[in-house]
């Protein structure tokens, strides 16, 4: 039998030693730790340089107006609950008006609260990226929420009277006998007192009303079976009339095109009866500075309104920009000089808007409720009322970078104004005294599970970016970790073996 020689040095010497690398699946590790680096690598990278593409493109499909879309569904009927509460200015000494010195006297009665819904209806979609479209708007009245009920009695100045006696005020003397007569025989008093319900919705019958129906020269707003400033709204489509929007697939979405198939409103000269690019009031432009102006029309005054900057505020956690209306919108030409078409021929003091050419002649004015930020002259000459930031201001607030309007403080007043008009015997020897009859405003604020998802939208590009990085530091580590698992000897074993070789000679056959 052959035997192989093994030969180790003994005695001292130390053992000789000998290594074998050992294979654990070495190279199917590599690929996995390399391609999941790269594939991390790359995503993040993506994430980091697509964001602004990505967030461009959803704002962009988002913010498109058609059927079935998320615009379309907010723009169709209000998603948020709206309520429009109502101040109403009651007259306390009208047997006064005649009396040298003595200014007219106010309290405000209210609020009355009424649950609004708005829908878009009669919709056409034209070829040329617009829509036409008719608002329709109801009301319910809401006494838990209101303070008073809706038969208190107002008393206010006629309203029917001033305006037919200030439309006839340049007739020759010998044509305005006949009218002051016929005044006189219907009513007595300058002041008419109804129920709040009558005023404003309801309406209430008037026998100049009749007279009017028969006398085409009175103006359009006489020609009708009741009198009440919200009258024949409720429920009503056409009231305000037919608009036509941008959709945004080429131009800027909610954009106003047309009111009432007109470019221009016809109601004030040059500029001041275009739309000079205003807001029909569902959507608003992108990319809002301190120093951009919204243009915001409005169909009660016939014109675009203008709010200016004012501050940065927070809405929910969300950084807005609030804009209110300053000396753009409140000013009739002597701070603004292109303003002064709005005048339309009578100039006033700052502050109150001459709208009678929309109230069909009537000396209609709006201002800011309790005549806030407008000149002295107007509160004056009145008693009761008490201009305050908090309860007068018309404001928006809106998220700059998409344009979402945070929070909404619409609030404007109604003036009647009353002037001494020769030959009609009832408003002879009168001040002339600019009458608060009532003011409106609607609040409306962003529900906190709507500012979240705007949140998530705005910082889009940031949660990209972030992600990104998370990526490509995750590459980083998982290379770190391999290269380490590498070198540690976990993926090539090191195994030390001896061999021991005794110096000794053994015979190579040796027989049994």
């Amino acid at each position: 039998m052959n035997f192989f020689i093994l030969s180790v040095i003994k005695h001292g010497r130390k053992a000789q030693k000998t290594y074998v690398m050992q294979s654990k699946k070495p190279f199917a590790t590599i690929l996995c730790v390399s391609g999941s680096c790269f594939t991390f690598v790359i995503v993040g990278i993506l994430f980091i340089t697509l964001s602004s593409y990505v967030y461009e493109a959803i704002l962009n499909d988002q913010l498109i107006l058609s059927p079935g879309s998320n615009a379309f569904n907010l723009w169709i009927k209000n998603p948020i609950p709206l309520t429009l509460t109502l101040h109403l200015f009651n007259w306390t000494n009208p047997e006064e008006i005649y009396t040298k010195g003595v200014k007219p006297r106010f309290e405000v009665l209210g609020p009355y609260v009424y649950d609004e819904t708005k829908e878009k209806v009669d919709i056409v979609w034209n070829d040329n990226g617009t829509v036409t479209y008719k608002n329709l708007k109801k009301w319910w009245f809401n006494q838990e929420k209101s303070k008073g009920s809706s038969y208190d009695p107002f008393t206010s100045i006629n309203p029917i009277a001033l305006s037919a006696a200030y439309n006839i005020r340049n007739w020759h003397v010998f044509l305005k006998k006949p009218f002051a007569a016929s005044l006189r025989a219907m009513t007595s008093n300058i002041w008419t007192t109804h129920s709040v319900h009558e005023v404003l919705f309801d309406g209430y019958e008037d026998p100049l009303l009749t007279l009017a129906t028969k006398m085409s020269f009175f103006p359009k707003s006489l020609h009708m079976d009741k009198f009440g400033w919200f009258y024949g709204r409720n429920d009503s489509s056409d009231f305000e009339g037919i608009f036509n929007a941008d959709t945004g697939v080429e131009g800027q979405i909610g954009e106003l095109k047309s009111y009432r198939y007109s470019t221009h409103t016809g109601y004030y000269p040059d500029h001041c009866g275009a739309f000079e690019g205003s807001s029909a009031g569902d959507f608003f432009p992108r990319r809002l500075t301190k120093q951009s102006v919204i243009k915001l029309f409005n169909s009660d005054l016939c014109r675009y309104m203008e709010l200016e900057f004012e501050k940065e505020v927070d809405v929910h956690g969300i950084v807005g920009f609030k804009y209110s209306a300053g000396d753009r919108f409140l000013d009739n030409g002597t701070k603004i000089p292109e303003n002064k078409c709005f005048c339309d021929g009578d100039c006033m003091p700052s502050g109150a808007l001459n709208v009678s050419n929309c109230r069909h002649g009537s000396p209609a004015f709006v201002s800011l409720p309790h005549f806030y930020k407008a000149d002295p002259y107007y509160i004056n000459s009145v008693e009761g009322l008490n201009p305050n930031e908090n309860i007068s201001d018309f404001f928006m607030i809106f998220e700059p970078n998409i344009g979402i309007p945070l929070h909404v403080s619409a609030r404007l007043q109604l003036n009647l104004r009353l002037q001494e008009i020769s030959g009609i015997g009832l408003f002879e020897d009168v001040p002339t005294v600019f009458f608060p009859v009532l003011y409106f405003e609607q609040q409306v604020v962003i529900p906190e599970n709507m500012a979240f998802l705007i949140k998530m939208l705005i910082n889009f590009q940031t949660i990209c970016i972030s992600i990104g990085i998370v990526c490509i530091i995750s590459a980083v580590i998982i290379f770190t970790c391999g290269f380490c698992h590498i070198r540690n000897g976990h993926v090539f074993r090191r195994d030390k073996k001896m061999k021991y070789i005794q110096k000794e000679e053994l015979p190579l056959n040796r027989q049994r």
